[in-house]
């Protein structure tokens, strides 16, 4: 299923900012990073396109970016299927008269901790779909518009827990490290079309975190205690300010690097996630 909605902008002013009249593509946009990306990048002065299946919380994070004089448009997408990729890319394209400037792929599916031996092969299966295949795919079929814009950045997730190789996350790990490889290789290959590609590698609490991991097992307090700064970084005042760098002139001569928005966890932490309920049965 692809729907699509526009929010049109009520504009009383003009924006003055970096990331004026470029189209932006955010998928996960509808909540948690993703919904404070929206909303930097909007202030900003871009137009952004939220890529979501939550159909009620796009529609949200759009009128309020709208109620706050941004401009931004939803399209219902599920990131596992390619067909809604396409349409999806398709009409952001077409929205930005051929062109797509700045592509966020920061959807996602998040397996709870687990042994290697018992996870399973949906474990596995969701996270690839929704991890380094979505993210493929995006940035395949959205290559000729990234190319036509001249400066377009693409920004990319990645999670210390790949690049640290922590014990219990496989599914999520093997994910985020093949979106890691990828955002290098692109990096190299599309220097030359003007296409700079980067990833952030962020750790926070959101609400979507929140909700997974509920009140018998405070996952999130013993993951912060253990990085140095005792604590995760804000969303919309850490984390959304970084990616809107990332998409800017003022990184022009920035690609192919994993910029650590983590508070030294990924380097200096030592998370232990065995004592996570159901990591071993």
């Amino acid at each position: 299923m692809f729907k699509c909605y526009i929010c049109a902008s009520r504009r009383r002013g003009v924006i003055v900012a970096g990331l004026a009249d470029r189209q932006a593509l955010v998928t996960g946009g509808a909540q948690g990073l993703g919904r404070a990306i929206a909303h930097r990048l909007a202030e900003l002065g871009a137009h952004v396109t939220i890529v979501d299946l939550n159909e009620d919380k796009a529609a949200e994070c759009v009128e309020q970016i709208r109620m706050k004089d941004g401009r931004a448009s939803w399209l219902r997408a599920n990131v596992a299927r390619r067909e809604d990729i396409e349409a999806a890319v398709h009409r952001v394209a077409a929205d930005g008269d051929g062109r797509i400037d700045i592509m966020v792929n920061a959807a996602q599916f998040f397996a709870m901790p687990k042994a290697l031996e018992l996870v399973t092969e949906k474990d596995w299966e969701l996270s690839e779909a929704t991890g380094p295949k979505a993210t493929f795919r995006f940035m395949q079929i959205g290559f000729p518009f990234l190319r036509a814009s001249g400066r377009a950045s693409v920004i990319n997730f990645v999670s210390g827990s790949a690049l640290a190789g922590i014990a219990y996350t496989a599914p999520y790990s093997a994910a985020k490290g093949a979106v890691a490889a990828l955002t290098k290789v692109a990096a190299n290959e599309w220097a030359r079309h003007h296409i700079r590609v980067n990833a952030v590698c962020p750790f926070a609490l959101t609400e979507v975190q929140q909700r997974m991991i509920g009140t018998e097992w405070d996952n999130y307090t013993r993951t912060a205690q253990a990085s140095p700064m005792k604590r995760g970084a804000d969303p919309d005042t850490e984390i959304a300010p970084a990616v809107a760098f990332l998409a800017g002139d003022d990184a022009a001569f920035v690609t192919g690097t994993v910029l650590h928005i983590d508070g030294g966890m990924t380097e200096l932490s030592t998370v232990d996630y065995s004592q996570s309920p159901g990591v071993f049965g």
